[in-house]
């Protein structure tokens, strides 16, 4: 036998059967609100690329100068006076070195800089605090969980390896390459041994500055592939934020609706003070109101159609305002002329007649 299920017993939330994927592209605001948390995609590895190419080609242009201010170095360290003591020696190894010292700064500054700026380029010069206000979230164990054991730390941990790899294999290759001159060392004066090492420093900077350029394009791609699903949305949120940017349509027509009665209780009260009323005689009501001294025109008070239409009759003729039968000329004002605007000036004789024939009748 069958059974009858009452549907108004039964409720079921239709999101509940929603996929909740996240598929959908990120929309421009979903975006923009990433970006002013101060989450947007960077490659470090592009940053320290650049920064150790800087710094070999810094290191090429003042390597004669930075290699003859150590050799005064040492120098200056066997021949030293040893009556210098505490802050005096200080003093004199800043004062008779000040040359390598700042050499020595402008060298680490260039990585510095280099990566700054590379970094705000990347992130197109933004500047927010929103990123260091303090969130529980981030010390969440669960999200900590979730995070160690995302893709993304996956890839950064195949991203360490691989650069421990070059690095390990580029150096390597180079020390190789150079181990008997290396091992020569002992036999060299301290200058040509300086610039042995040097030259070896040099050629490792360059070439791993290059094969972390070369990463850092895959990287890059990375970065933005990752961002760009980490900021993915729902259909549910998509629709949620159409909804917060454009408003809820059930609450917009209801603000619609209000703002509606508004404007009609408004005319309404207008009727009373109305010279005429003009109908078709059914459909159509248009209240007229003219005041010789103040207007240059009649203008309309009230209009309407139907039930509209037959509350202006009525509260016309509660309040004792003539009611004209003129069905074209109620068309036409219904028509052309909004509520509170003069009459055109081809209706001006017609109006005229009518106004006249009430004030007649009103005596």
């Amino acid at each position: 036998m069958d059974k009858k299920i009452d549907d108004s017993f039964v409720k079921i939330d239709l999101q509940l059967f929603a996929d909740p994927e996240k598929t959908e592209q990120p929309t421009p605001r979903r975006l923009e609100k990433a970006r002013e948390e101060g989450n947007i995609p960077v490659s470090n590895e592009f940053n320290m690329a650049m920064s150790l190419l800087a710094m070999s080609m810094l290191l090429m242009f003042i390597f004669n100068p930075l290699l003859s201010d150590i050799g005064q170095l040492f120098h200056d360290y066997f021949a030293l006076n040893i009556e210098f003591e505490g802050p005096e020696l200080l003093a004199y190894e800043i004062k008779s070195h000040i040359n390598l010292y700042i050499k020595l700064i402008l060298f680490f500054g260039v990585s510095v800089i280099v990566s700054s700026i590379l970094g705000m380029i990347q992130t197109k010069f933004l500047f927010t605090s929103k990123s260091l206000k303090f969130d529980l979230s981030r010390i969440n164990p669960i999200n900590g969980f979730k995070r160690l054991f995302s893709m993304r730390s996956v890839v950064e941990l195949l991203k360490a390896i691989l650069k421990l790899f070059v690095v390990g294999f580029l150096t390597y290759n180079i020390i190789k390459g150079n181990w008997d001159t290396f091992l020569s060392l002992s036999d060299q004066e301290v200058g040509a041994s300086f610039k042995i090492i040097f030259d070896m420093i040099i050629n490792i900077l360059f070439q791993l500055g290059l094969a972390l350029l070369i990463l850092s394009l895959f990287d890059f791609w990375y970065q933005r592939y990752a961002y760009i699903q980490d900021l993915k949305m729902s259909k549910y949120e998509i629709k949620q934020e159409m909804k917060e940017i454009e408003g809820n349509p059930e609450i917009k027509q209801r603000q619609r609706e209000i703002m509606r009665r508004m404007l009609m209780t408004r005319m309404m009260q207008k009727v009373p003070e109305a010279d005429v009323v003009v109908t078709n005689p059914t459909h159509y009501a248009v209240a007229l109101q003219y005041d010789v001294e103040t207007m240059d025109a009649p203008i309309v008070v009230a209009k309407g159609v139907d039930e509209i239409a037959f509350k202006i009759r009525d509260i016309a003729f509660k309040n004792g305002i003539p009611i004209i039968q003129r069905p074209s000329l109620a068309r036409k004002l219904y028509e052309e002329v909004d509520i509170n605007e003069e009459i055109p000036e081809e209706l001006y004789t017609v109006v005229a007649e009518v106004l006249a024939y009430v004030y007649k009748i009103s005596g």
